[in-house]
């Protein structure tokens, strides 16, 4: 018999409910691809029932929602509906293939014909052609890193979400491991040479100046070396750890479209641990307040004070509602940043960036650089002449009116020696409450020095602010003291003048951001040492009430008499009056 024609009618009587993002992905549009996908079956009479379904590509949303919808439209009946679904996928897989194919041949044509076309030129437009080319390349690898993190993103937000921190915590164990064969080879060598150099010190002889810095030298070039062969080892593994991740997140993104179901692998054991040596645990000492700035249209923020290591802020554990919270929020647009007073010196070596070196080796890195590598992209910028000309007060200097704000560099160390109050931002996704860290840079003295609101410290802490507004970083951890660890010349008195001064940098910074027309809430997180006395933070904490606007509510008492209904329609004519 013959067969049925694609716009055979549905049954009378009957309607098919379609959501409205669905229908809209139905409806072709005028640049879209148009492609009939065919599908026939049989019915136990004899007929055949042949099928014409219009698509558009490329395709938005999910395949597998698409299938079902036409499974519905079309009436396909339930015993070839594992049939219809397994074409559909496969005719949607091909004709997407096709497309890009030909896409790419169609580039090639053009750049065929434009090479030929230009073949006279070539000589003396050689040089743009190379640096289009790059501008390309950097733009395509780019655009793949972006589509590959919002892969990652609709994974964490889907039931694939155990899989992903599963696959997270395994790549951490092995990085862990590497990490503490080195540290215990590193520490046995330490532990030879200090024997080495006791023996040959306290032999009873008398001791060769020259000998001994042979032999310190000696131990100094042995330590170096086994140094740079763990470093190179530890940064092959992370390269190869973060192309893996990357292979996995596009094949179970696929997957994932394709409906595949996702089971929950069995429980491990905690990858993020916190910092060897620091003190783990809650904040000892918290205070949360809300602050009010502007004079009419006012803008409410969040501030809490805390006594807390900053530390203990960078390691996490794994599963832990706060290291979750940071991967689920890392491609959105309410990101968390910190700063980090940090010494005069870009690398990797010293102050407090070696020691968040240390904490970013702990946990793989599978969306940014790695630290070093970022720190050397800063020091690039800065060294190209370009960039030297067309420095502005928010990007690498801090302001105009700070004299002699010049950048030099180290002839003996080959580091950069930046002045006080610059500040250079790095990217992290494997820390624990927070994106971004904001460098700012500041020597010992100038730290233990008393500022003012004209300080360079202090401007360089403004135009942190500043960046992280403009970056869409609604959550900043900020040094109260802008210091990380409390010594002896930081006593009462030099706290409390100290939070006085950032509190009111951070005010006028509130205000400014309000005149601009931002109405978007922020929480600024202040953060006092771990080792501050209770007596400076309660000093601290009356402060911050002082300094900002903080609304209070209205407090009635309660009446002992019990009003007549002739008082109270008294009182109510007196109020309306």
């Amino acid at each position: 018999s013959s067969g049925i024609n694609a716009e055979w009618p549905l049954r009378p009587g009957v309607s098919v409910s379609i959501p409205t993002d669905l229908a809209n992905l139905m409806t072709p549009k005028e640049s879209d691809s148009q492609h009939n996908f065919d599908f026939s079956y049989s019915i136990p009479k004899g007929n055949t029932i042949k099928i014409s379904i219009p698509l558009s590509f490329p395709i938005e949303g999910l395949t597998t929602d698409l299938a079902e919808v036409y499974l519905k439209e079309y009436r396909i009946p339930c015993f070839v509906e594992d049939s219809f679904r397994s074409e559909f996928l496969q005719f949607v897989r091909n004709e997407e293939e096709h497309m890009i194919q030909m896409k790419g041949d169609a580039k090639l044509n053009d750049i065929s014909e434009d090479f030929f076309n230009d073949l006279d030129f070539l000589a003396d437009g050689q040089l743009d052609q190379n640096n289009d080319s790059a501008n390309e390349r950097t733009i395509d690898k780019r655009r793949e890193e972006e589509y590959l993190g919002l892969k990652w993103h609709s994974l964490l937000h889907s039931p694939a979400l155990p899989l992903v921190r599963a696959e997270e915590s395994k790549a951490a164990h092995e990085l862990q491991s590497l990490v503490s064969q080195r540290n215990t080879e590193i520490k046995k060598i330490q532990d030879h040479h200090i024997l080495a150099m006791e023996g040959y010190v306290n032999n009873g002889t008398q001791v060769d100046s020259n000998a001994v810095n042979d032999l310190a030298a000696s131990q100094m070039e042995q330590r170096q070396a086994c140094e740079v062969k763990w470093a190179s080892s530890i940064s092959h593994l992370m390269e190869e750890q973060k192309k893996n991740f990357h292979m996995w997140v596009e094949q179970t993104h696929l997957d994932s479209m394709e409906g595949k179901k996702f089971y929950a692998p069995p429980a491990s054991d905690d990858c993020y641990g916190p910092i060897p040596g620091d003190p783990s645990g809650a904040p000892r000492f918290v205070e949360s307040f809300t602050v009010c700035i502007g004079s009419q249209l006012k803008i409410t923020h969040n501030v809490r004070l805390a006594v807390e290591s900053f530390w203990d802020l960078c390691g996490g554990v794994s599963g832990s509602p706060e290291q979750l919270q940071t991967s689920l929020s890392l491609y959105t647009n309410s990101l968390s940043g910190a700063i980090m007073v940090v010494d005069n010196r870009l690398n990797v070596y010293t102050g407090n960036t070696n020691r968040l070196t240390k904490v970013t080796e702990l946990h793989p890195e599978f969306h940014f650089p790695q630290l070093e590598k970022q720190l050397s992209i800063i020091r690039q910028k800065l060294l190209n002449p370009d960039d030297v000309r067309r420095r502005t007060p928010t990007n690498y200097l801090i302001d105009e009116t700070v004299p002699d704000c010049t950048i030099r560099e180290d002839r003996a160390s080959g580091d950069l020696i930046l002045p006080t109050g610059t500040c250079y931002i790095t990217r992290h996704s494997n820390l624990k409450k927070f994106h971004t860290v904001f460098h700012l840079v500041a020597t010992r003295k100038e730290i233990h020095d008393d500022v003012t609101s004209r300080d360079p410290l202090l401007l360089g802490l403004k135009v942190s602010l500043k960046l992280a507004a403009e970056n869409s970083i609604d959550n900043l951890y900020v040094p109260i003291l802008l210091c990380h660890e409390l010594d002896g010349n930081m006593d009462h008195a030099w706290c409390v003048r100290r939070a006085e001064n950032v509190f009111k940098c951070v005010k006028g910074f509130m205000i400014e951001y309000g005149s601009t027309g931002a109405t978007a809430s922020k929480t600024f997180h202040f953060t006092l040492p771990r080792d501050t006395p209770e007596r400076t933070f309660s000093a601290i904490c009356s402060l911050l009430p002082s300094v900002f606007r903080v609304p209070c509510p209205m407090v009635f008492e309660a009446r002992k008499k019990t009003l007549t209904v002739e008082e109270l329609m008294k009182l109510n004519i007196d109020t309306v009056s």
